[in-house]
């Protein structure tokens, strides 16, 4: 029903444009910073939280003590009086120790200590959290260790020599205890215990506490009401599927900090995060002045607006890169593209240089692999896949794939099982969908049959946990730390749930991502990872796709400095021009 959607809307537009005209002129509330998020989030609890919008609203709230900054993507103090440094070390770990900033203090009043940075890891590891991302990276922490006597002295002890030794050590937000575990049920379990107890080895005590934690921890009270944290905002209104508000706090202990740290800015008095998932009203909202920030335009747009001379006056255009991989993940469990000879040809049959042109508008940049290219480690001997359909039939051949029965579908015996190279491509978004259909009228010429399945992403995730797919086409944010691929690739995660959603991984790979993650030496270190990314190209377990920009619009009133991290700008950094 196109009525429906043409008066939602004029509907949407209705109350953006009322909300600008009550809100904007008033010299009462300060600057006033409008964001448009293109949906809503789930949860403001970074542990708990899947939603990457979230992500960036927590950090205002939820400090970690150290993050990186916007220019250099560096790692810079925020809670702390310095980077966190090597301490002491033995043959299975180093300790890495931090002291906290005297000032920092949580709402009400009381010091930010090295307790609450132990709390914060423990409640990630309790095993009743259903969000098990940060677990994979958190279980190289041993053992955090503070004293009463200097409660602000913090020291972290890691894997010897891991990679992300610094981040564990202090870039993880910080929750107080005392809101998020009032009854300090987690300060019973230790942090070893956590990592290498099973439930068989819990007392039925110690297994229902972790559990009532849990519960109340992942609660819609503690994700949606009951938000707090050290940082300059605080969560003062929350309509779902409408507006998210934060409110800069009155005599903010980090505001002594701000001009020497401008990560520790606070510019704006209040952050209004609209939500408008129709991109037209978006459009039309940063048109008339009803939004200053505007992220996640389709190229097309973007590159309209840019060149509408209407809009020079009114609106900035900034086109940073981003650290995140576009891809087509195979299934490589499945007996059809268990085959490379299978895998490859379909690589070939993507043409990414027309598809970054045409629908990516230029501004996406072709990868050979999941490291970023903007890495000293990427591996820049390897080529890209050129475009061939002659290429893509001549290995499919090599495999005994032919149209048998001349149905113009090309098939072959697998198993004892008459089986057809037909595939099914799940795809959410728009870009999704356009690749989908390039890459299906491409196959067909060559008998191969792609059939595109449009999902709303939680239902392709639900698809993805339980391993029922064949192809999908997807996206990964990156840190801007070190590339840390155990996660995404060691064999230990390719399983039902598991984040190895392709199921590819061998003794090497496992091997070289061993040593990326604990070589003592940088050059090793990128020799493993110019290795792992050879073997991953040579197997092709995915396409790779591209490295897009990010396509950031903001109002000509406000001054903002792009960066590459995600989502390409700093909230509390923007200035009112």
């Amino acid at each position: 029903m196109k009525w429906m959607n043409v008066l939602k809307c004029i509907l949407l537009l209705t109350i953006i444009s009322g909300f600008h005209a009550c809100q904007s002129g008033s010299k009462e509330e300060g600057f006033h910073l409008r964001i448009r998020l293109k949906e809503d989030v789930d949860c403001l609890q970074p542990i708990v939280s899947q939603t990457r919008s979230a992500t960036q609203i927590e950090a205002l709230i939820m400090f970690p003590l150290i993050e990186y900054n916007m220019d250099k993507i560096e790692l810079t103090p925020l809670l702390v009086k310095a980077i966190p440094a090597l301490f002491s070390s033995n043959d299975s770990s180093d300790v890495y120790a931090s002291d906290i900033l005297p000032e920092a203090v949580w709402d009400n009043g009381t010091a930010v200590t090295a307790a609450d940075y132990a709390f914060s890891v423990k409640a990630a590891l309790n095993p009743f959290i259903k969000n098990t991302n940060w677990k994979s990276t958190l279980k190289n922490i041993h053992d955090i260790r503070w004293n009463e006597a200097d409660p602000k002295h913090l020291e972290v002890v890691v894997s010897k020599n891991y990679l992300l030794a610094k981040e564990l050590s202090g870039n993880i937000n910080v929750y107080p205890e005392y809101v998020y575990d009032p009854e300090r049920i987690m300060q019973k379990y230790t942090i070893r215990d956590l990592l290498t107890k099973d439930s068989s080895s819990w007392t039925t005590a110690e297994w229902t506490g972790l559990q009532k934690f849990a519960d109340q921890f992942q609660s819609a009270d503690f994700c949606k009401k009951i938000i707090s944290g050290c940082g300059p905002y605080r969560l003062t209104s929350w309509e779902s599927g409408s507006k998210i508000i934060l409110e800069k706090k009155k005599n903010w202990w980090g505001e002594k900090y701000a001009s020497n740290q401008a990560m520790l800015q606070a510019n704006p008095d209040k952050i209004s995060y609209l939500i408008i998932p129709d991109e037209a009203t978006a459009v039309l909202a940063l048109k008339d002045g009803s939004v200053d920030i505007c992220t996640d335009i389709s190229p097309r747009q973007f590159e309209a607006l840019r060149m509408d001379s209407s809009s020079k006056t009114k609106l900035q255009f900034f086109t940073p890169g981003i650290f995140q991989y576009n891809y087509i993940d195979f299934n490589t469990r499945t007996d059809i593209l268990s085959d490379l000879n299978v895998r490859r040809a379909l690589a070939y049959l993507v043409d990414i240089p027309s598809f970054i042109q045409n629908v990516m508008q230029g501004l996406a940049q072709q990868v050979v692999g999941p490291v970023h290219p903007s890495r000293s480690y990427y591996n820049q001997q390897l080529k890209p896949i050129v475009f061939s359909i002659d290429s893509a039939l001549s290995l499919l051949q090599k495999s005994s794939w032919k149209d048998s029965d001349k149905d113009g579908i090309l098939d072959k015996m697998i198993k004892g099982k008459h089986t057809k190279l037909s595939l099914n491509l799940m795809v959410s978004s728009d870009g999704g969908k356009k690749l989908a259909l390039l890459l299906q009228e491409q196959a067909k010429k060559i008998g191969v049959e792609i059939n595109p399945v449009n999902k709303d992403f939680s239902l392709i995730l639900k698809d993805l946990n339980a391993l029922n797919f064949d192809l999908v086409a997807l996206n990964i944010s990156q840190q801007p730390s070190l590339y840390d691929p155990f996660q995404n690739w060691h064999s230990s995660n390719a399983k039902a749930g598991g984040s190895n959603r392709c199921g590819f991984a061998t003794p090497e790979t496992d091997s070289l991502i061993q040593i990326i993650r604990t070589s003592a030496t940088e050059d090793r270190r990128n020799q493993a990872y110019l290795r792992f990314q050879e073997v991953l190209y040579e197997a092709q377990p995915q396409i790779f796709l591209f490295s897009p920009k990010e396509r950031l619009i903001a109002s000509s009133r406000i001054q903002l400095e792009p960066s590459n991290r995600r989502p390409g700008y700093l909230e509390n950094m923007v200035k009112e021009r």
